[in-house]
């Protein structure tokens, strides 16, 4: 026994392995290796085992207080076994998560990637010790290969389920108190409602439980942090700049997998920041909505009506190309700004539409067409007070004096050539100021219609959609 407890306090200290001893330094150097059962070499004789045990008395010596207390608690002790005296006792993790930062959220994939602190608490039921026989050490750290650690993973994860843990050390209490916050590159599942993009709000989450120890070995439970705060705390959180944190909580759940298996799941409230959106979309968006009215302000005669309605329809379609990239590539649910901009481009559609029917009346004005009576009804009569339009009473071109002149000089036959002719270029003028007067009231008359429709189709999809984006955790 003697042996075996020297060589096994000779694992811990390799500085001292003398090379006529044979021993490897992997084999033996590790502080943290259960060499407590290993059975001397085949080729140790009895002299070199009392020179072993002589070299590992005089180390001891030397060795000071923690390196003892190290020496100690690792005896015998076999991290493949769950820290429990008693087989059938559940060990008891708790549980938290701070976050610090979220990388990037891929609307494209339904990924999540954050960085977080997985705060780890358990009792070890296994190691013990009095401080006063230790130089009152009541607080020790080392490395997670020395002991036994839960196999917690993230249940959605998104990449590979290796654990990602970032090897760092671990706090132990004499009184068994295991403490550990490894660091994790999470990447989780996300379902994201991509309706209202970009002024939805999304609900993500990162699940942690154990893979192999059912709820009658390993039990997940809700840390209770000190001044009540929630076991998911972002007061370390480094601000987005595309999401901002609305709310965040932490239930426990148990699933049913061939078993009852414990599990925490930290939720997050996120909702997209607007303002790049608004300035490289939507604003856009509104210059062109303006220079599509502007073809309804541009005079028939400058014959460019057409060409301004087809440049703003073109720039349109250039613009929905580049932001297509911006956009969620879903088949889901067609996002809010897809449809806002695609509305947008109907109406500089439906706007050039309405401008070569206005050049369509204008040009009717030859003379020969006389106006229908019902849209004479509907321009006069109705459409000319609700843009409010007036015109100027119709003048008779043709004066008295003027065909009683006529009278003077001319035979009478001559004189009706002549009164016919000016009567019918007083028609044929009659005629095309009626078409030209229509023309202008439909201009403005759509004019009209384009703005409030350009207006209430702007509030409806930018104000009150967004509005019903909004969510909450029960909304889930």
């Amino acid at each position: 026994m003697i042996f075996f407890l020297s060589l096994h306090n000779y694992s811990l200290s390799s500085k001292i392995i003398p090379k006529e001893y044979g021993l490897a330094e992997k084999d033996w150097g590790n502080p943290c290796a259960n060499d407590a059962y290993r059975l001397p070499p085949e080729n140790f004789s009895k002299d070199m085992i009392n020179r072993l045990n002589r070299d590992i008395m005089m180390n001891d010596e030397i060795m000071n207080d923690e390196g003892k207390l190290l020496k100690y608690i690792l005896y015998n002790y076999d991290k493949a076994v769950r820290p429990v005296i008693n087989a059938t006792t559940s060990v008891k993790i708790f549980l938290g998560l701070t976050l610090t930062h979220i990388f990037n959220i891929d609307e494209r994939n339904q990924i999540m990637e954050v960085n977080i602190w997985v705060e780890q608490f358990w009792n070890d039921e296994r190691i013990r010790w009095d401080p006063s026989d230790f130089g009152n050490i009541t607080k020790l750290t080392l490395p997670t290969s020395c002991v036994w650690t839960p196999d917690l993973v993230i249940i959605n994860n998104a990449r590979d389920f290796s654990r990602g843990f970032v090897d760092t050390n671990l706090h132990i209490t004499y009184k068994g108190e295991m403490q550990w916050a490894p660091p994790v590159k999470a990447h989780s599942l996300c379902k994201l409602d991509v309706r209202f993009f970009p002024f939805e709000d999304n609900i993500c989450s990162i699940e942690l439980g154990s893979w192999v120890y059912d709820k009658s070995q390993l039990e997940v439970l809700i840390v209770d942090r000190e001044h009540g705060k929630n076991a998911f705390t972002i007061d370390s959180f480094m601000e987005n700049g595309e999401w901002e944190i609305v709310n965040n909580r932490t239930i426990s759940y148990t699933r049913q997998r061939n078993g009852l298996y414990s599990s925490i799941k930290f939720e997050l409230h996120l909702r997209r920041r607007m303002l790049y959106f608004l300035y490289n979309i939507i604003a856009p968006c509104g210059m062109l909505s303006i220079l599509t009215l502007f073809q309804f302000i541009l005079p028939c005669e400058s014959g460019e009506k057409i060409t301004l309605g087809l440049t703003v329809l073109l720039a349109y379609s250039v613009f929905s190309f580049n932001i297509a990239e911006s956009m969620p590539e879903t088949s889901e649910a067609i996002p809010l700004i897809a449809i806002y901009l695609n509305a947008m481009m109907g109406i500089s559609g439906l706007s050039v539409g309405f401008s070569v029917l206005v050049l369509n009346m204008q040009h009717k004005g030859d003379g020969i067409t006389e106006v229908p009576k019902w849209i004479q009804k509907l321009c006069f009569n109705f459409l000319c007070k609700i843009v409010s339009i007036k015109f100027p009473p119709k003048i008779n071109n043709i004066k008295t004096s003027d065909i009683n002149n006529y009278r003077l000089t001319v035979s009478t036959n001559e004189f009706d050539v002549i009164r016919t002719k000016l009567k019918n270029e007083s028609d044929m003028e009659r005629l095309r100021e009626d078409w030209h007067r229509v023309s202008i009231i439909l201009d403005r008359f759509f004019f009209y219609f384009v703005l409030i429709l350009t207006f209430l189709t702007s509030f409806i999809l930018l104000i009150i959609c967004p509005r019903y984006a909004q969510r909450a955790f029960d909304d889930v």
